[in-house]
């Protein structure tokens, strides 16, 4: 594993401080978004090396790692950081602290679903054979598990919309993002659940 702030010796330590400079001193986002990129990856992989099997499924070592990167992007005023190493280090602090908060938390109670909220969430996915040839109580029973291995997030994005109706301009006011970010979230939810279904279909009794 790769140390934390460390450089890695398979990047190019002369192209990440030019990308760095042209960010901080030029505002080039294209070259942030590099950076950050392949962070992103590095992140995740530290992480799950040094949790070790610390996850639950709920969570994964990728989805904090790219919130400590929205973490960063959400700050009024940046830090200023002196070389790649100092903003390695500074997101690899922000999701090591993200990951002892989440294995901190209490565990979640499960979320059963309504007979309504299952009809409605089994509208969405309407399809001939696997999930769609299911009775309607084995197709309550393959929501239900799957609804509770969903994010939080993205569970919360569900329910908002569908099980409580609210539209994507109040449940993203709500969840305190724009319209266009709980957009992105919503549907990332819907292809998370959707995934997942097929798989649970096949297994369900």
């Amino acid at each position: 594993m790769v140390s934390e702030g460390a450089s890695d010796p398979g990047r190019d330590a002369a192209a990440e401080a030019a990308l760095l400079a042209r960010w901080q001193d030029g505002g080039d986002v294209d070259a942030l978004d590099a950076l950050l990129r392949g962070e992103v990856a590095r992140i995740a992989a530290q992480l799950r090396a040094r949790a070790r099997g610390g996850f639950d499924g709920a969570t994964s070592a990728s989805d904090l790692a790219q919130e400590a990167v929205l973490r960063l992007l959400r700050l009024e005023e940046t830090p200023r950081f002196d070389d790649p190493n100092a903003l390695r280090g500074y997101l690899w602090t922000a999701a090591w602290r993200l990951f002892q908060n989440h294995a901190a938390a209490p565990a979640r109670a499960v979320r059963r679903l309504t007979a309504t909220e299952s009809r409605t969430l089994s509208g969405m996915f309407a399809v001939t054979g696997g999930f769609g040839a299911l009775a309607a109580e084995e197709q309550r029973t393959a929501l239900e598990v799957v609804v509770n291995l969903l994010d939080p997030i993205d569970r919360d994005a569900l329910s908002a919309v569908y099980f409580e109706g609210l539209s994507i301009e109040e449940a993203a006011r709500r969840a305190g993002v724009t319209r266009g970010t709980f957009d992105v979230r919503l549907l990332r939810a819907r292809q998370r659940l959707a995934t997942r279904l097929v798989d649970w279909s096949d297994v369900i009794p």
